[in-house]
């Protein structure tokens, strides 16, 4: 047996890990930062009320998904690597996605 992974899936990976690194860029670049707020807010909105259902949503851990939710970080933002994982999750609600989008897309 072959441990490669097909063509196209590897295409598929390269292309979104490309995606994610510009994301993460742009976000270091631009001191950019993300609100739990929002992303809470969007999130309860979409109909997410339970804690496991955030965490799965966002597809981070529930530890994480309380932070955001319950505001609890001093900052108030989301870090690069949370910014990631909620982005390549594919469960992630499309609020919270253009929630993201805007603020990488906002002018300082």
């Amino acid at each position: 047996m072959s441990d490669k992974v097909p063509s196209a899936a590897s295409d598929t990976a390269k292309s979104l890990s490309a995606r994610l690194g510009s994301i993460e860029e742009q976000l270091i670049a631009s001191d950019r930062k993300i609100p739990t707020q929002l992303v809470a807010n969007a999130l309860i909105k979409a109909g997410y009320v339970s804690l496991d259902a955030q965490a799965k949503a966002l597809g981070v851990s529930r530890s994480t998904a309380w932070t955001i939710v319950k505001a609890k970080q001093k900052l108030g933002c989301l870090n690069n690597k949370t910014v990631r994982n909620i982005l390549a999750n594919p469960g992630t609600p499309a609020s919270v996605r253009a929630i993201i989008r805007t603020m990488l897309d906002r002018k300082n």
